[in-house]
């Protein structure tokens, strides 16, 4: 089971102390397969002395623990098999103080269930592997740290270090911050500590711990307390390549994963043919499943067993003695191959002899074996169930309570009336107001009558158009941060999205998208969300998908995209209503859109150099490897639209910045320059259009699918899908505002990266944002909506005080369209028949549509005929330049079809 490419002795005075056979079996059994250790005279000292050797390693009980944790407690199993004492910290966040200065933000009682939620399911893989766990001891750290020894001992230590050596020691492992924490130099030294608290002999960490190990051997002894010996495992990169992280959802299985999750989160692992270097999937056979497979097999030898094949083992019927590890393929494709150690697999591998298909599919079949039992026993296991329940309340795996009572939801048949909307709104300004005054009234200050008659007003003049604006509808009031759409296939969860399939079999090639309001920050999903920031995002998205659509078709199939001008309500009338159950969880954040093949290439247009391109720009003046002009300062306008793509990573992993020309590999020559030529004419008119409302696009992302050319079977059509120019995918600036040279205010996630960064919470898991941040992200997103879509206080052109009329002697389309319909409807929508004084409910009959037709035509024409450029009061004939009779009967012609 040892391995060479794993281990790098350090033993130098080992040699000087001898052992019996027995004791250097043990010996060499606690070493083995390590990337280095330290101090081993010291463990075979205790040994000689006969003295079990006691062993400490720490977790911080934050994120769930996931497979990842196989790789030490693989080795830890060697630890109990030897007879080692193993003694497990758990750092308790806010509790215990590790964690708390590693600025972890949990709460007090959560953290307790964490702590022993990761206890139950620690000695559960321990009992599946077989090792014995009669030495195996859970400690936490407020049982020793805030004992005035410990507290006294904390100031020896920092009396002796400086802050040069605390920052070296932390630096591979305390998390980087613009702003650090002095705390963050403090957080070595206490684990350091810890080794004289826990009273143990040796510390068990990865490779990464080093600088901490090092630490402590140095001034532990200058404290008089005895030098550890220091183990240190290889550190394995995750399915994505980097490091396995409980918040990079692509990166890691749980250990209550179901077998569907284990097999799409392994299908998505990065696992290049042929190469060994960031392969995530090899380095797990190697850290965990091989070594797995030679435990069982030398428990059974020590039972006097054969090794085991089959279910329960790693290695399939009829493979050669010695195997521990097979892969099952068709015959077809050389049939079955077996693996009696690591190198024999690389090899194989690195000379393409094993598919990365095959592969993954062995490892699949191998997770799913190893996670069964441990899944069984929490099954039947109901007090570990109400622990993970209250351990991790978002994303508990227990089965919910079977008799749970579930309130029947109202759920209208059709979408309500406009007069419906109109009195709802009315009501709730009305309810609104008559608090106002009443609570003025309680504190002495009654409301003047001008402020109750400007109450009154507004409460009836609550529109349609207001309730786009403040985003309402029946899923705006609350936060939807997750979704639970329990007869539709759930395909994928993104940071954002979440992706069902259609239950209906005509429906097999859509897609509902759901846009939720979680919000995620370099790479972490936050605890809380934004709200109606999923509602936000739908709505500007099917505004630039219809803006656009002359340029490229998208994958927008429901609802229309005259929705996005309509209230979350209108939309949903055009939605299948076997979705309606579900209607509290989809109205206005949701879309049905086609199913198509995505392209792996994430297609960022700039226009000017801020964020990244800023940085690379400073240290190699390149922006993604392209040469840049010298001189060039933060935030300033690019000469033209630069195209700097990126590759579309799977969820939970990283995107990589690639040069243009990277684009031809991956996606063909032909393909690369249509998505450039594309995606540079999209930047081009959407940065034009919102310039024109007082925005500057600094830079934004599209994504692009492929679906089969209608005019030709063996073509593809680009189209574009996604979400399109929101606030997710975009850095909008206010053009009123922008000074180059300097960073700018952005309409983005920005203002959060900024606060996360100054709180020292960047990349930290279990931040639950405060409220004036959740407000303040809330506003810059709406206010970017609202000043693309010129809804709410911004008007026309996205301008504050500009209305239609203000500016532009020309007649603007959008005056044309506003004149239209606002005097239409107010003569017309009351009407019935089309006949002016004829009021709705004084006829049964239904308003016949040629009537409003003629209706809508003639008094457009009175309105737009007889005035010069669309302005009241400037009659024809005051002038010799009129308004062209073609202009205006296809303005009224397209305001006709609308209405």
């Amino acid at each position: 089971m040892s391995d060479p490419a794993f281990t790098q002795q350090v033993a130098e005075k080992a040699s000087t102390i001898t052992l019996s056979p027995e004791k250097e079996a043990e010996y060499e059994r606690i070493t083995r397969s390590l990337q280095e250790y330290t101090g081993g005279d010291i463990i075979r000292k205790v040994l000689a002395d006969g003295e079990t050797v006691r062993a400490y390693w720490g977790t911080a009980t934050t994120g769930r623990p996931h497979i990842a944790y196989c790789v030490p407690l693989v080795k830890i199993a060697d630890f109990l098999t030897a007879g080692v004492h193993v003694k497990i910290l758990l750092a308790e966040p806010d509790a215990q103080l590790h964690a708390f200065l590693d600025a972890s933000k949990s709460t007090l009682q959560t953290v307790q269930y964490r702590v022993k939620y990761y206890s139950i399911l620690l000695k559960t893989v321990f009992t599946v592997l077989g090792v014995p766990i009669d030495k195996l001891e859970f400690v936490t750290g407020t049982s020793y740290q805030l004992k005035a020894d410990y507290t006294l001992d904390v100031y020896k230590f920092h009396a002796l270090t400086s802050t040069r050596e605390a920052e070296h020691a932390g630096a591979d492992v305390v998390k980087e911050s613009e702003s650090p924490l002095m705390s963050s130099l403090l957080y070595p030294g206490l684990q350091a500590l810890d080794e004289q608290y826990l009273d143990v002999h040796m510390q068990f960490g990865g490779v990464d711990q080093r600088k901490i190990f090092m630490y402590a051997a140095h001034f532990l002894p200058r404290l008089g307390y005895a030098k550890r010996a220091h183990l240190m495992n290889a550190m394995v990169p995750g399915l994505s390549g980097g490091k396995m992280s409980a918040s990079d959802p692509k990166s890691k299985i749980d250990f209550l994963d179901t077998p569907a999750d284990i097999k799409s989160k392994i299908k998505a692992a990065l696992c290049p043919p042929g190469e060994v270097e960031n392969n995530g999937v090899l380095a797990f056979i190697k850290a965990v499943l091989i070594p797995v497979q030679a435990l069982r097999n030398e428990q059974a030898s020590n039972k006097g067993e054969k090794a085991p094949v089959g279910e329960g083992s790693f290695v399939s019927a009829g493979a050669p003695e010695g195997t521990l590890f097979s892969i099952t393929r068709p015959e077809k494709f050389g049939g079955d191959v077996h693996f009696s150690s690591y190198e024999e697999l690389e090899k194989a591998y690195v000379a393409e002899q094993v598919h990365p298909g095959d592969l993954k599919g062995a490892v699949t079949d191998a997770l799913i074996n190893l996670l069964a039992p441990i899944r069984k026993a929490f099954e039947e296991d109901k007090e570990w169930q109400e622990v993970e329940k209250l351990a991790y309340p978002d994303t508990s795996a227990a089965p919910a309570a079977a008799d749970k009572k579930v309130k029947k939801k109202d759920v209208r048949k059709s979408a309500p009336t406009e007069e419906e909307r109109a009195a709802l709104r009315a009501a709730k300004e009305k309810e609104k107001a008559e608090k106002a005054a009443a609570k003025a009234t309680a504190e002495g200050n009654p409301l003047k009558p001008a402020e109750l008659q400007k109450s009154s007003q507004a409460a009836a003049e609550a529109s349609p158009s207001a309730a786009i604006a403040s985003g309402s509808g029946s899923s705006s009031t609350s936060c939807v941060t997750s979704t639970n759409l329990p007869k539709l296939k759930l395909l994928a969860k993104g940071k954002v999205r979440d992706i069902y399939a259609l239950p209906a079999a005509e429906d097999q090639d859509k897609l509902l998208f759901v846009a939720t309001d979680r919000m995620s920050a370099f790479d972490v999903i936050m605890n809380n969300g934004i709200p109606s920031k999923g509602i936000t995002l739908t709505t500007l998205s099917l505004f630039w998908f219809d803006k656009l659509k002359h340029i490229i078709p998208n994958h927008v199939l429901t609802p229309s995209p005259a929705s996005c001008l309509a209230s979350p309500a209108d939309a949903w009338s055009e939605f299948p209503r076997s979705l309606d159950e579900y209607r509290d969880q989809l109205e206005g954040r949701s879309m049905i859109v086609k199913k198509c093949e995505v392209v792996k290439i994430e297609a960022i247009v700039r226009g000017y150099i801020t964020g990244s391109a800023w940085s690379e720009y400073k240290k190699s003046q390149t922006v993604h490897g392209i040469s840049m002009p010298a001189g060039l300062v933060e935030s300033q306008k690019l000469p033209k639209p630069l195209f700097t793509p990126s590759t579309k990573a799977d969820q939970g992993e990283h995107d990589e910045n690639i040069h243009p020309d990277k684009v031809k590999d991956i996606c063909g020559p032909e393909l690369a320059e249509e998505i450039e030529k594309v995606a540079i004419q999209l930047y081009t008119e959407a940065s034009d259009y919102a310039l024109e409302r007082g925005l500057i696009l600094a830079d934004t992302k599209f994504e692009f699918g492929l679906l089969p050319d209608p005019s030709s079977p063996n073509k593809t059509q680009l189209i574009l899908i996604d979400e399109v120019l929101t606030p997710d995918s975009s850095r909008y600036w206010s053009s009123s505002e922008y000074v180059q040279g300097k960073p700018q205010a952005s309409f983005d996630k920005q203002y959060l990266r900024d606060w996360l960064i100054k709180e020292g919470l960047k990349a930290k898991e279990d931040v639950t944002l405060p409220q004036h941040v959740v407000a303040e992200t809330k506003r810059k997103y709406e206010e970017a909506r609202d000043r693309v879509m010129g809804l709410g206080e911004f008007g026309k052109h996205g301008k504050i005080g500009v209305r239609a009329g203000d500016e532009d002697l020309g007649l603007q389309t959008d005056q044309v369209e506003d004149a239209i319909q606002s005097e239409a409807r107010d003569r017309l929508i009351g009407g019935k028949h089309g006949k002016i004084g004829v009021k709705a409910g004084d006829e049964d009959l239904e308003l016949q549509t040629d009537q409003v037709e003629d209706a809508i035509q003639s008094e457009a024409r009175d309105r737009l005929i007889g005035g010069k450029h669309g302005k009241i009061g400037v009659k024809a004939g005051d002038e010799d330049l009129g308004l062209q009779t073609d202009q205006v009967e296809d303005a009224i012609q397209s305001e006709a079809r609308k209405l």
